[in-house]
């Protein structure tokens, strides 16, 4: 199970993390922080900020629509407005181009990414990197390629219990179901 992926809120995450960090970041350190603020979310609220897919690569963890934002500046099949505040990647650094909005984040997703963006500010994308290979156990080693993580094994690495984690499949379920009813 996966939760659908908010572009926009990608866009206002970034360009948090890049305020945060003086205007620019490495590309692997916005990475390794926007999967971070996701899975802490994931663990105390049971829903993500951004969802998305969610794999292990080489160098850890990530949000695969993320890491195409990054990489492209859109997404197929996705309005985005990534390119409007968020560089092309430069090698491995993004900038902020201006100020974003953060008005689609909530209060407590703020929050949380100031707390991420806090506890892991003084490491570099590579340190960010082998902390994640260290403290996430849903990630897996890879060589090359990628390998889903599913939300379940986010949840059951950050302690959560079964009947915890069932809900949270539940809620989301309903959550999709009232969606297309709606649409």
């Amino acid at each position: 199970m996966n939760f659908r992926f908010d572009p926009t809120k990608a866009t206002q995450v970034a360009g948090e993390f890049l305020r945060l960090a003086g205007g620019s970041l490495d590309v692997l350190k916005l990475v390794k922080l926007t999967y971070l603020l996701d899975r802490v979310s994931l663990i105390r609220r049971g829903l993500p900020v951004l969802g998305g897919d969610y794999y292990s690569m080489r160098n850890g963890p990530v949000i695969s629509e993320v890491l195409d934002l990054i990489n492209s500046g859109w997404l197929r099949g996705a309005q985005t407005d990534w390119a409007e505040f968020i560089s092309a990647r430069m090698g491995n650094q993004v900038e902020l181009r201006r100020p974003c909005e953060t008005g689609r984040l909530a209060e407590s997703e703020l929050l949380l990414l100031s707390e991420v963006f806090t506890q892991h500010m003084n490491r570099s994308g590579r340190a960010l990197a082998d902390w994640c290979h260290e403290h996430c156990a849903e990630w897996h080693p890879l060589t090359q390629g990628r390998h889903e993580i599913s939300v379940e094994s986010m949840l059951e690495a950050g302690g959560k219990s079964e009947a915890s984690i069932a809900r949270v499949v539940r809620e989301e379920a309903e959550t999709r179901c009232l969606a297309e009813l709606l649409n």
